[in-house]
This record gives C-alpha cells, structure tokens and sequence, in this order.
C-alpha cells in the first residue's frame, strides 16, 4: 500500500500561454530589481569602505600636523650635529630616529614638497623674501623650512626665497 495520497479533490488548472508570459515578466522584474539592490549594496559597502578611510586620515592628519615640527627639529639637529661628532653613537643615534620618524610620516601619506630650483607656486610655497640672484626670475633659490603635502593636500606650505632675477645694477646706471 502506498502511504502517497493524491488529492484527486482538486483539479489543475489549465495553463495557458498569457499567464505564463504574465509570471515571466513578473519573474524578470524581481529578478532585475534584485540585482539592482545587490549592485547597491555593494557600492554601499564600496562607498562605506572609502568614507572609513577617509575619515582615519582626517583623524590622523591632526596628529601629523602637530609632530611635523618635531620632526623639523630632529631635522635640524641632524644637520647640525658638529662634524667630530658625527660617528659619535648619541648622533648616529639623533639622525636614525629623524629617519625612522620621516619613514613613519611618509608611510601616513605625508610628502616633502621639493622647492629648490623650481619655480614658485603660490599654493605650495610662501615667499619670505625676494633676493637678487643669477637665477632666472621666480625660481626658489632658498628653502627657509620644509613644506609637506598630507595625501596630496597642503598640510604646511615651504617657507622659500625667491629669485628677484639676474642682478640688474649696471642697468641701472
């Protein structure tokens, strides 16, 4: 005996070709809709992933700010460490942490930006003085204090001098 039973109560229903066109549309409709709110999510997670980062490198960027001048006075005590001194362990010591402290700041995003012998952009440079030189006129002859880029923004602009161009004095007269 068979334990299936088969409810011969109700008939089926004739399917016919309208209706089958009717649930094929419907089909594809949810379909397509599905996959549109699936391409969402994933730009969701996509724009959410870049918004977290983002907003990790603002929050880092104040603390950056404030040890770039630390940096600038390793940097500066580096350069003038007096030349007897120079394999002393305590000034070996002096430049390898001005180094490993550069090397952590640039792995943040943070970048020197190069003044010497350029010509001058006022959106990375300010100018302290115009000196006469044998430069051409608006190339940086001097770099008063480093300036850095943060991910490609101004984080502090290069202090420079500027080339007032070729001394002009016998002109002049």
């Amino acid at each position: 005996m068979s334990s299936k039973k088969t409810d011969e109560s109700q008939p089926e229903a004739p399917i016919d070709s309208e209706s089958v066109d009717e649930l094929k549309a419907k089909n594809a409709e949810l379909t397509a809709g599905w996959q549109r709110t699936q391409a969402d999510f994933v730009n969701f997670k996509r724009q959410t992933e870049a918004d977290r980062q983002r907003f990790a490198r603002l929050a880092c960027s104040g603390l950056i700010e404030k040890i770039v001048p630390i940096f600038d006075n390793f940097e500066l005590a580096a350069k003038h460490i007096p030349e007897d001194l120079r394999d002393n362990n305590w000034a070996v010591g002096v430049t390898f942490i001005e180094k490993q402290l550069y090397d952590v700041l640039r792995s943040e995003g943070l970048e020197r930006i190069t003044s010497l012998g350029q010509p001058f952009n006022p959106e990375l440079h300010e100018a302290l003085e115009h000196v006469e030189s044998d430069k051409p006129s608006e190339e940086i002859v001097e770099e008063v204090s480093s300036g850095y880029l943060l991910d490609g923004q101004v984080l502090r602009a290069a202090k420079v001098k500027v080339s007032a161009g070729p001394n002009t004095q016998s002109e002049k007269e």
